[in-house]
């Protein structure tokens, strides 16, 4: 996956806001610290825009559980990457077969669940997204995924905008932080043949 520091992200916003962004040590300790909070809420936000391929994995997990309780699977299993949204629920391996067939599933709390046992394997494979990183002013030279970055500086400048009481220029990088993303998605569907694979229902169980 390729990235950028978080470091180059807040110049970029800085700059962009009119201020010298020629090194971190031009932003002033407390908007550095207000940048990184706000940071945090917009590579999130950018993170969950879409199912970016880079932040996606598909893992083999083990199916816990009984006839009596019920068959799950936690969202965060010993020894396993603590999963975020979940797309998909797999009963074979994507990457040895080519069409892969889903198993039903519910969305309940921190679990998915499966209605009925029948005929479930006790490893599936589950599409899920990982979840965001939670970045400090420690460390600056953290990486963010670079398919966010740009987006993100866009939203970072405009909060920078609106603190400044330019709000005509703080919705401009708005609509430029959207603009952004939607390129970004477009590279995976049109020219890469990536179409998205959304496939989670969120149900009472």
């Amino acid at each position: 996956m390729r990235t950028v520091t978080l470091q180059s992200i807040l110049l970029r916003a800085w700059q962009r806001a009119g201020n010298d962004g020629s090194d971190i040590s031009n932003i002033p300790t407390g908007s550095r610290t207000m940048m990184v909070a706000a940071a945090n809420e917009r590579i999130a936000d950018c993170w969950e825009w879409a199912d970016w391929p880079e932040l996606c994995r598909v893992e083999a997990r083990t199916v816990q559980g009984n006839e009596t309780s019920g068959f799950y699977i936690d969202y965060e299993q010993v020894g396993e990457t603590p999963m975020g949204e979940v797309f998909a629920v797999l009963r074979d391996n994507p990457a040895t077969h080519v069409a892969p067939r889903e198993i039903p599933y519910t969305l309940l709390g921190d679990t998915i669940r499966f209605p009925e046992a029948t005929s479930l394997p006790t490893t599936v494979y589950v599409r899920y997204r990982i979840r965001p990183e939670t970045y400090t002013t420690s460390n600056l030279t953290a990486t963010v995924p670079a398919v966010l970055a740009k987006a993100v500086a866009y939203l970072l400048t405009g909060d920078l905008l609106e603190e400044d009481g330019q709000m005509d220029k703080a919705m401009l990088m708005e609509q430029k932080a959207e603009s952004e993303l939607i390129s970004q998605r477009d590279k995976y569907v049109f020219q890469q043949n990536q179409p998205t694979m959304w496939t989670a229902r969120v149900n009472q169980y």
